[in-house]
């Protein structure tokens, strides 16, 4: 037993340790808030290294016709005085074709080469670790890419050009262009399955890469700006859009950021972005034609060297031809996401949605709201109707949502979609989220099995949502998808989902050739319905095909529309768009592994990226000095996300802070005693 004098200091030298431990707890959470916006590196034995690699980036899209030609620039600066090997995470459109890839070494200009991915995996590895500077780049998911730079020298420029191209967005008379800049962090279900070890993540502290082989198809999950003033050294954004589709436009705007307009010349306009770190969220740029009742179709064509022939079409019937149909009655099930990633200007724009949502709905209407994060939370246990009494239970139900947890989609989707079929009325789910997931091949998987007649129409929500999985979900789903990026874009959103939900949609589309026997490939196939004021955009591979047939379903009968393949106009990259969707639609409807050797050829073929080819730069001569450290460059924040990750992981500073806290006066309370 301890004297009395020993207990004594055996008392005062654990209140000391307790004491300090929480000192040091709040001193290390303190120095957290405060890091400096630039990207920090460490060595090997945990201790700071040097600034690390600065990013900046610029793009300039090319608009003609329905296809926007985008050429993306990547400059990776070496801050450090010795070399290095980078690596960035960054989004692109989900439709996007990638077709190229440059690497820029000062004068020094290496063309990519599109290789199988594993094959280009390898020769990047071998070119790093003799010395050689190389850089690769690979799709993640559809919208989500990774490049990787080796051996970038100390204080040099290694600048990577990436192009790719997309059919731009029409609909209700507008054209618009969307470009993301950074990543909504992903929640990943606890029955995942990542083929990347855990010595293959980067530690999300030290920013260090693991020197182990990069797996091919591995989570590789991006890593984020520490503070709010990030943007100070990284970041910086520049942006031109040149516009000629051959009509004089009426509007130009970009919602959410400040932009400049130039008038080049009749129907040809230039935009530029008039702000420089303007990458905390999606740039939308908005356009409409002076005369949009003119703009009802369109079509392009592209010939190939070696004869082939390619077709695009756009297909926008009158508006009145459906506000002239019978309403039918509709059940409607609202399904929102309440997880933690949603937290904030997130949920606000959602719950904004939900309550202009229910001021639309008719009393021939029924309905039901679900919100969910790791747990699913229904209003009703059945769709109850639209009158008075329930769209005010519904409003209470709405106001005291709050975002938490993790984002169980799949949970959700069982709780709303039931395989059946539904007679006598449409069955229409509506799907607020932002999509913070990374298993969403399982869930389109799931949307498949489970749709029955229902049709599904996504809603995309926040500054830089995971729209890939959205926009898939909706094709799937025989819907649409609708991105609402802040609170004043709300009601025109939402009022014209719900002007395409109130009207019957032309159904069974489908197209054939002129041509007896001879079937007509074209893409995204099945087609999906027709909706108000939305068009169809289908690339068509025509070959001899001198006319081609649309035929659908109406409320009124039997629709069928007679084209002429001749008269198109001419257009270059309508090949690159035809496969790019032929491959999109082979992943959606198929496992991965009957169609990777009809995806891997499909992209060599037509040099684009896929998860299975790759683009690989290497500088032949090797440089003075071999990497030996690795930095993964920082995305900046989402604008309007309040916190740092979804919460899921439990690794909140400041609950760590809390609970030294709570484990040292409890300690003085038990010596008290």
């Amino acid at each position: 037993m301890l004297s009395k004098p020993s207990k004594v200091l055996t008392r005062s030298h654990l209140w000391l340790r307790g004491s300090l431990f929480t000192f040091i707890a709040f001193v290390s959470c303190a120095s957290n808030a405060s890091t400096s916006p630039e990207l920090t590196m460490f060595d090997s034995n945990g201790a700071k290294a040097a600034p690390g690699v600065i990013l900046k980036s610029d793009a300039t899209m090319t608009v003609t016709g329905l296809i926007n030609h985008v050429l993306v620039t990547q400059h990776y600066r070496n801050e450090n005085p010795f070399a290095v090997n980078a690596r960035y995470v960054f989004p692109l459109p989900e439709e996007s074709a990638v077709h190229a890839m440059t690497m820029h070494i000062g004068e020094r200009v290496i063309k990519g080469e599109i290789d199988k991915k594993a094959q280009a995996e390898l020769r990047f590895q071998q070119a790093q670790q003799a010395g050689k500077q190389a850089a690769l780049v690979r799709q993640q998911r559809a919208n989500m890419f990774v490049t990787n730079v080796a051996n970038i020298g100390p204080g040099e420029e290694v600048q990577i050009e990436l192009q790719y191209q997309e059919v731009i967005d029409y609909r209700s008379g507008t054209f618009a262009l969307r470009f993301p800049t950074t990543i909504t962090p992903r929640y990943h279900p606890i029955n995942g399955v990542l083929n990347e070890t855990a010595e293959d993540m980067i530690d999300s502290q030290s920013n260090e890469l693991s020197s182990a082989s990069i797996a091919a198809t591995g989570w590789i999950a991006p890593i984020y700006m520490a503070t709010k003033n990030a943007g100070a050294v990284q970041g910086e954004f520049k942006l031109t859009v040149n516009i000629d589709v051959g009509l004089e436009l009426v509007d130009i705007q970009s919602k959410y950021h400040r932009i400049n307009t130039e008038n080049l010349a009749f129907g040809q306009y230039q935009v530029t972005l008039n702000e420089q770190r303007a990458v905390k969220r999606d740039f939308l740029l908005e356009f409409k034609p002076l005369q949009k009742e003119q703009a009802q179709a369109a079509f392009f064509t592209e010939q190939l060297s070696n004869g082939e022939r390619y077709g695009l079409l756009m297909l926008l019937p009158p508006d009145d031809h459906f506000t002239q149909t019978q309403r039918l009655a509709r059940e409607i099930i609202f399904v929102v996401d309440t997880s933690g990633s949603m937290h904030g200007q997130s949920m606000e724009q959602a719950k904004s949605a939900l309550h202009y949502a229910l001021s639309l709905l008719d009393s021939n209407d029924s309905f039901n709201i679900v919100g969910f994060d790791d747990q699913i939370m229904p209003m009703s246990d059945k769709p109850v109707p639209a009158n008075d009494f329930n769209l005010r239970r519904a409003e209470r139900f709405v106001y005291n949502l709050q975002a938490d947890g993790g984002t169980d989609i799949k949970g959700a989707l069982d709780g709303v979609l039931d395989a059946r079929e539904h007679l006598g009325y449409v069955r229409q789910v509506v799907f607020l989220t932002d999509g913070s997931v990374s298993n969403e091949d399982a869930l389109f998987k799931h949307i498949s099995a489970q749709l029955g007649d229902s049709r599904l129409f996504t809603i995309g929500i926040g500054s830089a949502p995971n729209s890939y999985f959205m926009r898939r979900a909706a094709d799937v789903g025989r819907g649409t998808f609708t991105y609402i990026g802040s609170s004043s874009d709300v009601q025109p959103k939402m009022q014209q989902l719900f002007d395409k939900l109130a009207h019957p949609a032309i159904t069974q589309l489908a197209l054939s050739s002129d041509l007896a026997n001879q079937a007509l490939e074209y893409w995204p196939s099945p087609l999906p319905d027709l909706y108000f004021s939305e068009p169809v955009m289908v690339a068509i591979k025509l070959d001899n095909n001198a006319g081609v047939t649309l035929a659908g379903q109406t409320a009124q009968g039997p629709l069928s529309i007679k084209l002429n393949t001749q008269q198109g106009r001419p257009a270059h990259g309508i090949a690159r768009l035809w496969a790019r969707q032929k491959i999109k639609s082979l992943l959606l409807y198929n496992e991965q592994e009957q169609v990777k050797a009809q995806v891997e050829s499909l992209a060599l073929e037509h040099q684009l990226l896929s998860p299975f080819t790759a683009f690989v730069a290497i500088e032949q001569t090797p440089s003075s000095t071999v990497a030996e450290q690795n930095v993964q460059v920082a995305n900046q924040r989402p604008q309007g996300l309040a916190m740092s990750l979804p919460q899921t992981d439990g690794q909140s500073r400041l609950h760590i802070l809390l609970g030294c806290m709570l484990l040292a006066g409890f300690a003085v309370l038990r010596l008290k005693k």
